[in-house]
């Protein structure tokens, strides 16, 4: 599987589980989807940025990439949001407003953007091997920097670490990256 195919893949996954979050209430299982749609996008996310968007930097321009790395920063916005009112009544509006951002986003990236880069860099793209690129995200990724302090309290809540409530993020980070 290419690259591009995988990050589309990654699209429909995302908005599998926006969609599951959407009829859940607040509880267990609403945060387990939270955290897993968390991890799922903070990986995705890192792969284009590491890896991708130096590309699309190079071959489609800066404005391009500035662009895609301010929706980044606004998808994780909205993930933050999602994790602070996982069992607030404002959960429904701040699911929405994530759901809307990512889903122009992916347009923009399956319509505009992956097609000029399959048309301008499809050597450069070859060379990508999704599993490669995900495994080494994942071993380079330290939760106290890609995750806030709420998104790795909820880590550590799922994970019924004791003392959580009391701890520093770099605290959280530590007890939830011993977590077997």
């Amino acid at each position: 599987m290419d690259v591009i195919e995988h990050l589309i893949q990654e699209h429909r996954k995302a908005e599998q589980l926006m969609d599951r979050l959407q009829d859940t209430d607040p509880g267990t299982r609403r945060d387990q989807l939270v955290a897993e749609l968390t991890d799922a996008l903070a990986t995705h996310m890192a792969i284009e940025e590491q890896y991708l968007y130096p590309i699309v930097s190079e071959v489609l321009g800066q404005k391009t990439e500035t662009e895609a790395e301010t929706e980044h920063g606004l998808a994780r916005d909205g993930l933050a949001q999602l994790d602070e009112l996982h069992a607030a009544p404002g959960f429904g509006a701040a699911l929405d407003m994530v759901k809307a951002g990512i889903a122009h986003h992916v347009h923009e990236e399956e319509h505009e953007v992956f097609p000029q880069l399959l048309e301008k860099a499809a050597e450069r793209l070859e060379t990508l091997d999704p599993n490669e690129l995900e495994a080494q995200v994942n071993k380079g990724r330290r939760p106290d920097v890609d995750l806030t302090k709420d998104e790795l309290y909820r880590q550590a809540q799922a994970a019924e670490i004791p003392g959580r409530s009391a701890m520093t993020k770099d605290e959280l980070a530590q007890a939830v990256a011993y977590t077997p």
